[in-house]
């Protein structure tokens, strides 16, 4: 259902903006209609013959995601199966795994997105591209445990970095000092707090 509701969203089939302006959450109920009751049983039909289930049911599955997707209930099943939400899981396995090599393609196939695609919809939600956001992420996350009082070499390393020297680079960029120095001066900081 993810990949029919992203393939909506690209055709041109934006959401519609739910009463009030805000994305409704939950489970909703909704009403069957035609167009999922005769994509239901064309799918239930097909336990008559094993041929037929065996060669069709894929295309009567996804003509049955198409209906729900099309229904009164598209609009809650595309949030929960749309980019965004696709997005938002990229990024918490991101999160978890800051010390694992990311590829953009890992990101984008875990999104179930093409690379183009991803990429795209990644810097509409969040602003910024993939790799950028990661190594972001990275920084961030290797300040925080420098503060808490581990060395820059472990705290490079426990985030994925192997070469000291570009995680002094890119640490310098974002931050405008070596992270030594920030340490340095975080550590007075806390100090004299």
């Amino acid at each position: 259902m993810t990949e029919l509701a992203l393939e909506m969203e690209n055709i041109g089939g934006a959401l519609p903006v739910v009463k009030g302006g805000l994305r409704a959450q939950g489970i909703r109920m909704a009403k069957w209609d035609e167009g999922f009751t005769d994509a239901l049983l064309r799918l239930l039909l097909l336990g008559a013959n094993p041929m037929d289930a065996e060669v069709l049911a894929d295309s009567r599955l996804r003509e049955l995601y198409y209906a729900i997707l099309q229904g009164e209930a598209g609009i809650f099943a595309r949030q929960a199966f749309g980019a965004g939400n696709a997005i938002a899981r990229s990024i918490a396995h991101v999160s978890s795994h800051l010390d694992a090599p990311i590829s953009i393609d890992e990101m984008a196939a875990r999104a179930g997105m093409s690379r183009a695609v991803f990429h795209r919809k990644f810097k509409q939600v969040t602003t910024m591209a993939p790799i950028q956001f990661v190594k972001s992420m990275r920084l961030n996350n290797a300040a925080m445990k420098i503060a808490g009082g581990m060395t820059v070499n472990e705290a490079a390393i426990g985030v994925g970095y192997v070469s000291p020297s570009q995680f002094s680079r890119e640490f310098k960029r974002m931050y405008g000092q070596s992270p030594r120095r920030w340490s340095d001066d975080h550590h007075v900081a806390i100090g004299s707090a």
